[in-house]
């Protein structure tokens, strides 16, 4: 990187990255450690954080030196000398400084401000089960995003906007479809296997010590291959992962005492996220080219790791007697294949996170319908709990005991993250497509994974998605890694093989 322009965006960069962190950081302590009295304070850091961040990248010096080396307006590169992952890196930054000159900093401020106190009261209101109580926020939130959308621009509909900034060149005439072929698939399969008896799950209802779970939680951490000088695991409400450098990855889970499962898939699927963090080129920190492709690739990793390999037999047969050591009483006389069935329960459930594999997208693509609608304006926020609760009778046969357990149980749309939802049923596409490719490779994974060997795996992810960072989309990803487009048809096969319907 001896270009001069080049590595003074690169400086720029780095610091606007080194404030984003911290940011982060302010955001990871707000859901563990800090004290419910701080929000007001905590609330007017995070907006100094984001007008600070948003003026770095949209400054004249940061224009002035990208301008040096790529047409703003048209996106040619002016220099032909750079290397390929520098114009990467050029194309990236082009497209984020586009998006953020569109965003007065006024706008970011009160965006920033608004989230972190919605964010709290959220907490508030999920703890309360009153919807009432959030409400107002949402409402500030909703009409936020709308007015994100139309400062952004959008050719065919106000959701492609925010879509675009998780998932990007992504659009809801391309999901509408896609989803409503996967809902009749999944709805279908459903049926086919709810007919079958449910296994006896008595011994999951009982007395589970959540330090012991979450002793647990790290030794699955650590034979997925994190280290502790890089790495922690912490209790918040509703687990995350922050990676606020490929050297510096939090994550997060919740501890159910009557039930381990939720903690360890929980710890399982934020450890996918974390390890993306972890693979991602250090060396160029700061540029696009250290950031992950998209949300729905970067939950293709999470998914992957938390079903594919987490819910399969092979894991189990390896981590199960450990388990079964730790909880003697609750576990000792509960054999590998009634435990496996336990894991693989397909039973419709009230809450996202804990949904099994074939319910989870369902879940989903209620979200993204209900936000389509409010984001378009033909659904107010007075009648999201109505909507949500026939959706989910009419898709999963259930309807939610109150708000908790129904449309304010995600933390998503308090933070203002309109357009995230989708990326959950991308990242499961995605995944199972790049799991093709994985078994032809190593048809013996499922040996290796019994002997407890994880650290293949990681190293298949670390050369094939994420050592390049953003250097290709995720359409270019997914050709590359498996030679097609994205398609729900590895998805589907999966799931019928396993459930043999």
């Amino acid at each position: 990187m001896s270009h001069p322009a080049f590595n003074q965006l690169l400086e720029i960069s780095k610091n606007a990255a080194l404030f984003s962190s911290m940011g982060q950081l302010l955001e990871w302590d707000q859901e563990t450690y800090m004290p419910e009295g701080a929000i007001d304070y905590r609330s007017l850091q995070s907006e100094a954080l984001a007008n600070f961040i948003h003026k770095a990248k949209t400054g004249p010096k940061f224009q002035k030196a990208l301008a040096k080396l790529i047409d703003i307006d048209t996106g040619k590169i002016l220099d032909d000398s750079l290397n390929p992952i520098e114009k990467a890196a050029l194309r990236e930054w082009r497209k984020d400084y586009i998006h953020l000159k569109k965003l007065p900093s006024s706008f970011v401020k009160m965006f920033a401000k608004t989230t972190s106190e919605s964010q709290h009261k959220w907490a508030l209101a999920k703890k309360d089960n009153n919807f009432k109580a959030f409400a107002p926020y949402l409402e500030k939130i909703v009409k936020l995003s709308q007015k994100k959308a139309a400062l952004l621009g959008y050719e065919e509909h106000p959701y492609d906007a925010l879509l675009d900034l998780y998932e990007p060149g992504m659009k809801t005439s391309y999901l509408v479809p896609l989803f409503a072929k996967l809902k009749d698939s999944l709805t279908a399969l459903l049926k086919e296997i709810t007919k079958n008896s449910l296994p006896n799950m008595d011994f999951l209802n009982k007395n589970y010590e959540g330090d012991k779970q979450l002793e647990f939680s790290k030794l699955l951490l650590k034979s997925m291959g994190f280290e502790s000088t890089t790495s922690r695991l912490d209790l918040a409400v509703h687990p995350f992962c922050s990676g606020f450098h490929p050297l510096d990855t939090r994550m997060t889970t919740h501890i159910n005492p009557k039930n381990p499962l939720p903690c360890f898939f929980g710890v399982i699927h934020e450890g996918g996220h974390g390890l993306y963090n972890r693979g991602l080129p250090t060396e160029y920190f700061g540029s696009p080219i250290c950031e992950h492709i998209s949300l729905g690739i970067d939950e293709s990793q999470s998914r992957w790791w938390e079903t594919l390999i987490g819910h399969s037999l092979p894991f189990w047969q390896h981590f199960y007697p450990l388990l079964q050591k730790e909880f003697s009483e609750n576990l000792g006389n509960v054999s590998i294949e009634d435990f496996y069935q336990a894991v693989n329960i397909v039973k419709p459930s009230l809450i996202r996170i804990y949904a099994d594999e074939v319910t989870y997208n369902l879940h989903i693509i209620i979200r993204f319908e209900i936000e389509k609608a409010l984001i378009e304006g033909s659904l107010k926020v007075k009648d999201v709990p109505g909507v949500w609760n026939a959706k989910m009778q009419e898709y999963l046969g259930i309807t939610p005991t109150g708000y908790a357990d129904g449309c304010i149980q995600d933390i998503h749309w308090s933070m203002g993250g309109f357009g995230y939802f989708p990326t959950y049923t991308l990242g499961n596409l995605y995944a199972a497509q790049f799991f093709e490719t994985f078994e032809k490779q190593h048809p013996n994974w499922r040996e290796k994974v019994a002997k407890g060997d994880l650290i293949f795996i990681k190293e298949w992810l670390n050369e094939n998605i994420h050592k390049f960072g953003k250097q290709f989309s995720s359409e270019e990803i997914a050709k590359k890694v498996t030679g097609r487009a994205l398609t729900q048809e590895p998805y589907v096969a999966y799931l019928r093989k396993k459930y043999e319907v």
